[in-house]
């Protein structure tokens, strides 16, 4: 088995075999980066009516965002005219509160240190130059300049954060504010700030351009300051994190592998490769900059003297073939250049080796001049760590760039963990882990490749935030199972291990990237047991990969309520048929009773009477509110009146009830106590999918949250909220049907009524 990887060391891989050894479908962690299921979109093209063969039940789940902060609060801050009518952005003030070093520092605006500042100077579209981009030595946030190095030849993913429009000519609407986008917790939002920049020397104090009069990139940087609450708190993040916060991708950090390049190149695929710590005279023999990023851009495999000696391929060499990898430098062409000039470089004497026309098949595919091939072996020992930023279909389709490379099918749900509901944690925790929210993957027979899944699980963060917060644990677990099982249980829990699990971890992002055969697989993501909080799900497969969310039909099953309606029937406890039980009620109450009369009868003078033993006790029974509830189950004209005819069928279908919280409550685990008598129990509130399929009901998942959050106390749910519930759903199915008759073009959905219902 392969292992996984994080920066802070080895860890085992937990797997069953699945994963292959060391190949294109090898499986890494993520060492901290950083959100709906939305239906499966292709091509850049949403479909949101189809998630691809997927069952009934399943939930067609769509994504919005309003371009707000994760807190619902737009970033543009409190901007004002100031002296001359320029904007002056008063949340972030040059004070020395926002820098990061306590140096003498003059705050200025682009006017103050050029005579024609200009915002930038390539045209929209097109690639930006070495002269345009941040000094790769300069002073700036070294994570944030990885990340527009890699995406400074894909302009219109860049444009998205930085609108090219943008301009210091008076005439063309400069006001002194700039306004850039960045990607949280699934949401582009907008910050806007003035151009005052912190300067010494009368340039830019931190990140600026190699050409002086150029300012989108100190601008930028101000912006992504201002995200994270000021300059001192850049030094904290990582590639990965301003990766994702630049294009919103899916940011893995793995260590090199050949195999793991043959498996990612040719995807919608992000590859920065950090170059590692050399001495100056290797980096003047090799010409590479020392630990900075350089784009993986393409593979191939050589041969010397053949025929046909270039072909596509991942990695390694057999015989006489040789494994080249193309690199991208965004500073070739300027001061700082970077580019490689070892064996395979421009020149060297191993082209030789090949024939005419394998040069310039190899030439050609160097399509950018800042491009340069090297060895596989060479690359493996030189860079130090590959940061892989899995990029969605909408992406794909807008960045003309990545179109040669295969796009992935991209899944997202935003949901939450709430305690006593689907909070149930780790897979060590049996009885309740299969409560956590679960999101099927199924991969239909019939392909020769395993298919390639990423699975990544972020929780709620904001960046703008005080710095007192910590970050909570979360995780996720996958399990393999069978066709026709629809949930993994508790009992299935208890008797397979899963395929493999992300480990607590706290990080912004936990992702993994899988590669699984056919079959059906389930993933749960989960944070620590009870812990409450919102994640963020996604999903991004294979064309031939189907994804829902597992979720419920909600239903009831209308035999069991009829079969207590059969004058014929006997009671279990007293023996008595409902004919017997019907004459001992007409000789004590009247045709008609209410709430009150019904709770009287239910309680039997404390379990006295023989015909109603079992239902009431001495100080407890049946609340007012429960009798409310059973009473509407009879009372189709809505009048708060019972015909006595139908007590004994409510009689019925209470034991029935309390018979089903008996038999599915009591856990040796002691999630039950029945010491006191069954009206004084409590079971966890995790069993209530349980207790409602042994009652004869099924749930949606948000039917179930609501139930849960109405019905139980302190992650615990009595005999008396159990038999609420079972009441509310059946009052709503009866109503819900009621209106479908009258009117068969119903407003409401079944789901809407019940939750309507339960709430009422």
């Amino acid at each position: 088995m392969p292992a996984g990887f994080r920066s802070n060391g080895h860890i085992p891989h937990p797997g069953n075999g699945h994963i292959s050894e060391f190949t294109a479908t090898d499986k890494y962690y993520t060492n901290g980066v950083g959100p709906k299921l939305r239906g499966w979109t292709n091509g850049g093209m949403q479909d949101h009516q189809s998630t691809l063969s997927r069952p009934r039940s399943a939930e067609v789940i769509t994504a919005n965002g309003n371009g707000t902060l994760p807190n619902g609060r737009h970033m543009n801050g409190v901007l004002t005219r100031g002296p001359g009518g320029l904007h002056e952005d008063l949340e972030f003030p040059p004070t020395p509160r926002t820098l990061s070093k306590k140096k003498q520092i003059v705050w200025m605006r682009p006017h103050d240190m050029c005579a024609r500042p200009q915002f930038r100077i390539a045209p929209p579209g097109t690639p930006l130059t070495a002269r345009e981009l941040p000094e790769p030595v300069g002073p700036g946030d070294p994570s944030l300049l990885a990340a527009l190095g890699c995406l400074s030849q894909l302009p219109r993913l860049l444009e998205r954060v930085v609108p090219p429009e943008q301009t210091f000519d008076t005439a063309n609407g400069y006001c002194g504010m700039f306004k850039f986008r960045f990607w949280q917790w699934g949401k582009w939002i907008e910050v806007r700030v003035d151009d005052r920049l912190p300067t010494r020397g009368d340039r830019p104090a931190h990140m600026h351009c190699a050409q002086p009069d150029i300012f989108w990139a100190a601008l930028l940087e101000k912006a992504y300051a201002k995200l994270y609450g000021g300059y001192t708190f850049l030094k904290y993040g990582t590639v990965g994190r301003a990766l994702q916060d630049l294009t919103g991708a899916v940011v893995q950090s793995v260590p090199p592998s050949g195999p793991l390049l043959g498996g990612a190149v040719p995807r919608s695929t992000l590859l920065i490769a950090i170059s590692g710590l050399e001495k100056e005279t290797k980096r003047r023999r090799s010409g590479l900059l020392t630990e900075h990023p350089y784009c993986v851009t393409g593979l191939a495999r050589v041969r010397a003297n053949s025929n046909d000696s270039v072909t596509h391929s991942g990695s390694g060499s057999s015989g006489g073939d040789t494994s080249l990898i193309r690199l991208r430098s965004p500073w070739i062409g300027g001061e700082w250049g970077g580019v490689w000039c070892g064996a395979w470089s421009e020149r060297s004497w191993e082209w030789n080796a090949l024939n005419e026309r394998d040069r310039e098949l190899l030439s050609s595919r160097s399509s950018n001049d800042c491009e340069f091939w090297m060895s596989v072996n060479e690359f493996l020992t030189r860079f130090v760590v590959i940061w892989l930023a899995h990029i969605g279909p909408d992406d794909w389709a807008l960045e003309p760039g990545l179109h040669t490379r295969a796009p992935w099918r991209a899944a997202l749900a935003v949901r939450q963990w709430r305690a006593g509901f689907n909070a149930g944690g780790p897979h060590k925790f049996i009885e309740t882990t299969a409560t956590n929210p679960q999101f099927r993957i199924r991969v239909p027979p019939g392909h020769p490749s395993k298919a390639h899944v990423v699975v990544a699980v972020a929780q709620k963060y904001e960046c703008y935030r005080s710095r007192n917060y910590e970050d909570e644990e979360i995780g996720f677990t996958i399990y393999e199972v069978p066709p026709g099982m629809q949930r993994v249980t508790p009992q299935y829990v208890s008797e397979q291990m899963p395929l493999d699990f992300a480990p607590l971890s706290n990080l912004r992002e936990i992702a993994t990237f899988f590669a699984l055969p056919a079959g059906d697989f389930v993933v749960m993501p989960h944070a620590a047991q009870h812990r409450e909080g919102r994640f963020l799900l996604r999903i991004f497969a294979d064309q031939h990969t189907d994804v829902w969310e597992v979720n419920e039909e909600n239903l009831v099953i209308h035999n069991i309520a009829a079969e207590f309606c059969d004058e014929r029937t006997i009671d279990a406890v007293s023996g008595c048929s409902n004919v017997r039980i019907l004459y001992k009620l007409r000789a004590r109450y009247p045709h008609e009773i209410d709430a009150t009369q019904l709770q009287a009868i239910l309680k039997a003078h404390g379990g006295n009477n023989r015909g109603f033993r079992g239902l009431g006790g001495i100080n407890c029974g049946p609340s007012l509110e429960l009798c409310r509830g059973m009473l509407a189950l009879r009372d189709p004209a809505l009048g708060g009146r019972l015909s006595i005819e139908h007590v004994p069928a409510l009689i019925g279908l209470m034991r029935f009830w309390k018979a089903a919280f008996r038999r599915c409550g009591p856990s040796s685990s002691g999630t039950a106590t029945l010491s006191r008598g069954i009206w004084a129990s409590k079971v966890s509130s995790y069993c209530l999918r349980g207790l409602l399929w042994a009652g004869g009901a099924t749930a949606s998942n948000k039917v179930l949250e609501a139930l849960v959050s109405r019905f139980t106390r302190s992650r615990q749910i009595t005999l008396e909220g159990y038999l609420l519930s079972m009441a509310r759903l059946h009052l709503a199915h009866e109503r819900y049907h009621s209106l479908d008759a009258k009117a068969k073009a119903s407003p409401l959905s079944l789901e809407e009524m019940i939750l309507m219902t339960i709430y009422s």
